[in-house]
């Protein structure tokens, strides 16, 4: 009895060891294949100038979007810590930061201010009345083109920053707290507010007004104290401002699109994985998406919001903006002629929206 015991202990221990030294199905990687290493975290910064609110501007939806899916797209390697409402400082001044490296990306940069500071082909979108509507400018810089791809390579070369989209903001448009605006002959005199881009205050300066350099954060403070007695942006920036309080009459001759930049330092982007960038570049595409969506779905009711708050709203024949063009639109290209690197580029895009409207 004891000897059949023994034989029996002497079983069950060989088979305990042999159990231990083999490999777990559920554990044992194949032969030849390595687990993938994990992607390294990263903790970005996005800085823009306009509201805390998702809901309060285009370019916030589209910070809040870009978050949303480059921390979903990255499987959450990627974190973005957003600062809006010019946290971080103005659009100059968070521009600087991302040249320097010391902020990872932003946005509320407009393609007149980027071209003034670091790149002057990207002038070609300031010539006066080139485009007849916002979705043209649309087409023209959309990010999977050939167009924009060759634009995006050009400026991360020579400056550093990659711009990731360009946001469409739409048309320009005047408004004052004068007299309605019908001819060009009706801008003489005029103190119109632009942003510190000088295609801008030459168009200005030839339609006879007088372009008065004022930054974002202070145009509401210069149009009530009478610095300004106007000033020029797309309709939902001048809900966003509340026109209607210091201003009395729009026109709707939409000079230029606003296109902004969202950029990124080109350092830090290219210091991500393979697997990181395409989140970021996808992520971009969907904020982009998702800011012209808005963009659209709002531009009426935004038009109507202005009417019901007291603005005078004139809207021009074709001839009508026609007059404007000729009025402004020949010193505008001949000043970008002699500050563009690249002019050709002028007449590719000029062609390019003429081509596309047929």
């Amino acid at each position: 009895m004891k000897r059949i015991l023994s034989i029996a202990l002497s079983i069950a221990l060989t088979l305990s060891l042999a159990a231990c030294s083999s490999p777990s199905p559920s554990t044992s990687a194949p032969s030849g294949e390595e687990t993938p290493p994990a992607e390294q975290s990263i903790t970005m910064k996005l800085g823009w100038a306009e509201t805390a609110e998702r809901s309060g501007h285009a370019l916030s939806e589209a910070a809040y979007t870009f978050k949303e899916q480059v921390e979903e797209l990255s499987n959450g390697s990627i974190t973005v810590e957003l600062y809006p409402a010019a946290q971080l400082g103005d659009a100059t001044s968070m521009l600087t930061q991302v040249e320097a490296g010391t902020l990872e990306s932003c946005m509320s940069i407009s393609n007149g201010q980027f071209a003034t500071s670091y790149y002057p082909d990207l002038g070609f979108l300031d010539v006066p009345y080139m485009f007849e509507s916002s979705q043209e400018a649309y087409d023209l810089l959309n990010p999977e083109g050939e167009f924009f791809q060759d634009l995006q390579g050009d400026i991360v070369e020579k400056t550093g920053i990659r711009p990731l989209v360009f946001f469409n903001e739409g048309l320009r448009h005047i408004t004052n707290s004068k007299r309605e605006i019908r001819t060009p002959e009706d801008m003489n005199g005029l103190r119109i507010r632009t942003m510190n881009v000088t295609a801008h205050m030459k168009m200005f300066e030839a339609l006879g007004a007088q372009p008065t350099n004022v930054s974002w954060n202070e145009l509401y403070t210069a149009l009530q104290t009478g610095v300004a007695d106007g000033q020029e942006n797309p309709v939902a920036n001048a809900v966003y401002i509340s026109a209607w309080e210091v201003q009395k009459y729009m026109t709707l001759d939409g000079h230029v699109c606003l296109c902004s930049l969202f950029c990124m330092n080109e350092d830090f982007y290219q210091s991500l994985s393979q697997a990181q960038k395409d989140a970021v570049d996808q992520a971009a595409l969907k904020a982009l998406e998702a800011e012209y969506s808005m963009y659209q779905a709002n531009e009426a009711a935004n038009l109507e919001l202005l009417k019901e708050n007291g603005l005078q709203i004139t809207e021009l024949t074709s001839e009508e903006i026609d007059a404007f063009r000729q009025s402004c639109q020949p010193q505008v290209l001949e000043y970008l002629r002699s500050t563009m690197d690249t002019p050709e580029l002028l007449d590719k895009a000029m062609q390019t929206v003429a081509e596309s409207r047929g």
